[in-house]
């Protein structure tokens, strides 16, 4: 072949390489949004005639999600995974945490944290977890309630430093592991300190109709002019799992 022989053919070659490349069609493998119509055992879902094989990360799938289907060029279907929508994502941690402090003075009337707050979507189920770091007077313990959206259902499991606690260190202290309503108010004890803090855990599955906020409320037990504390560093964490 001569030379501009051979640079023809390679010119319909390049062409030819580009065309494949922009048409999905001459690729055989492409990836495409779709609905689903059924959810199938052993990790599949279908989308019409198509049966597709979930990720692992694809966790709860359900009919009328919008996901992004991918192909191989042999034709086998992969089910990525869902597409974003205003709803909360399925099975993503939201944090929020202190980075400083929050005093109440003077105060027995429950008030939501500025910092440990989140909304939380309709006809959804959620995980949530508490880490608190509070302290306070003897006349003025720190006592919490959780403010959940209208219609909310579930309770909340609570473990702390009992009521009666007082110790310098925090250790061998009284106490308190319960489960309670929503909107229980929870006192917890303090240490020989004021302004030394202790820990308390709280945590509950929270099952919504309605949108709204979830908070934590806190305020002192009972009214004084000493500080009670939201310690820096307490965090909440929420998780929509259905």
């Amino acid at each position: 072949m001569d030379r501009q022989t051979l640079e023809l053919a390679d010119a319909l070659a390049g062409g030819a390489v580009r065309s494949v490349d922009a048409d999905p069609g001459a690729r055989g493998a492409d990836w495409r949004t779709a609905t689903v119509t059924a959810v199938g055992a052993a990790g599949t879902v279908d989308c019409g005639t198509i049966r597709a094989r979930r990720l692992e990360s694809y966790q709860h799938p359900t009919v009328g999600d919008t996901i992004i289907l991918t192909h191989s060029g042999a034709g086998a279907w992969l089910a990525v995974g869902r597409t974003a929508s205003a709803a909360d994502a399925l099975g993503i941690a939201r944090i929020v945490h202190k980075t400083t402090a929050t005093d109440r003075t003077s105060t027995a009337t429950l008030t939501a944290d500025p910092d440990l707050t989140v909304e939380l979507g309709a006809a959804a189920v959620y995980l949530v977890e508490m880490h608190l770091l509070m302290g306070g007077p003897s006349g003025g313990l720190p006592t919490t309630a959780w403010s959940v959206p209208s219609g909310a259902s579930g309770l909340k499991a609570v473990h702390g430093a009992g009521s009666t606690a007082v110790d310098g260190l925090g250790d061998n202290i009284v106490m308190r592991a319960g489960g309670h309503g929503f909107g229980t108010a929870v006192t917890y004890g303090r240490r020989t300190v004021t302004t030394s803090l202790l820990y308390a855990i709280e945590t509950g599955v929270v099952t919504t109709t309605s949108a709204g906020t979830l908070a934590l409320t806190w305020a002192q037990s009972a009214s004084t002019a000493t500080a009670t504390r939201m310690g820096v560093g307490s965090w909440m964490r929420v998780t929509r799992y259905q």
